[in-house]
């Protein structure tokens, strides 16, 4: 009888909350203004909200007796942006003050290690300012924040993580076909894509080293990449060959003015990804949830 193979770490990726945007994520309380106003969610964002905490609760019960760690992968909050009206207040502490009880939620699940991503300069900051001052705040709060060991960062453009053999690749940008027939096919070219030009960069790497396995270890490409951005769902699934497998990670925004007109006939994905990993694999667990169209109105 085959031994069993059991799971021993999970990781949960959540990304684009957009808080302080009027369709991101707002905890029920609302968001308090700078002149003692109060902010209060939508229909559209209670729904938000509950989907969060459905979100945690599934965690919560996946990762049980596990070592859990928190991927935080860009674009917290929706800022001050391309002269948008959908944001309830212009000031960035707001929305900091909103991300910051919003991850409240996933918090209470007491990650043993958190990882910080840095998302799009127009709404995050430039060098990922926001991100880095939740990261900065969470750390003050004794949450377990790893630092970027290269600049010494609460966060980072990249992560590479092994746990056991499987290396991931975390990156806030990624990239995605636009058509719904076309999202799966350029996702798993954009695969092939990161395991190329990184295994390029082994293979030179390796004819002018003494210690090239040692090269390979450090520097081979990663077998899972996880992006975000996009707002849509996207797993290229297992390939035999070693072709590093794409997942596209859902968001926690309905879609804005912008989508409304850049992508219309497509409605965000709502939810974040579980993996469950043991010594050799990865289990992909996404924990998904669909908006509804507009009803159609009788005449």
């Amino acid at each position: 009888m085959g031994h069993q193979r059991v799971m021993t770490h999970v990781i949960a990726i959540c990304g684009d909350l957009h808080c302080g945007s009027t369709v991101g994520l707002c905890p029920p309380e609302g968001m308090e203004l700078d002149d003692g106003g109060l902010y209060e969610p939508s229909p559209a964002q209670r729904w938000l909200w509950d989907c969060w905490e459905q979100s945690w609760a599934i965690t919560k019960s996946y990762s049980r007796g596990k070592h859990l760690s928190l991927i935080l992968n860009g674009d917290l909050i929706d800022g001050d942006h391309h002269r948008t009206a959908q944001i309830a207040s212009p000031l960035t502490g707001i929305h900091l003050g909103c991300a910051m009880e919003s991850l409240r939620v996933p918090l209470a699940l007491k990650p043993k290690a958190i990882h910080v991503l840095r998302g799009t300069p127009s709404h995050s900051g430039r060098s990922g300012s926001s991100e880095e001052a939740v990261a900065h705040a969470l750390r003050d709060m004794s949450w377990p924040i790893i630092k970027d060991p290269e600049t010494d960062k609460f966060s980072s453009y990249r992560r590479r993580l092994d746990i056991g053999n499987v290396r991931l690749d975390l990156s806030h940008h990624g990239r995605m076909g636009q058509r719904a027939h076309t999202r799966g096919s350029y996702s798993r070219l954009y695969g092939f894509d990161i395991w190329a030009e990184q295994m390029l960069e082994t293979y030179t790497a390796m004819r002018h080293s003494n210690d090239p396995l040692k090269i390979f270890n450090e520097r081979r490409p990663p077998d899972i990449a996880v992006r975000s951005h996009n707002h849509k769902y996207m797993d290229t699934g297992f390939d035999h060959r070693g072709i590093t497998r794409v997942i596209s990670a859902p968001a926690f925004q309905l879609a804005t003015e912008w989508i409304h007109r850049i992508a219309a006939e497509s409605l965000a994905d709502i939810g974040i990804i579980l993996l469950g990993v043991n010594e050799h694999e990865i289990e992909v667990k996404p924990v998904l949830f669909t908006p509804d169209r507009p009803k159609p109105l009788t005449i």
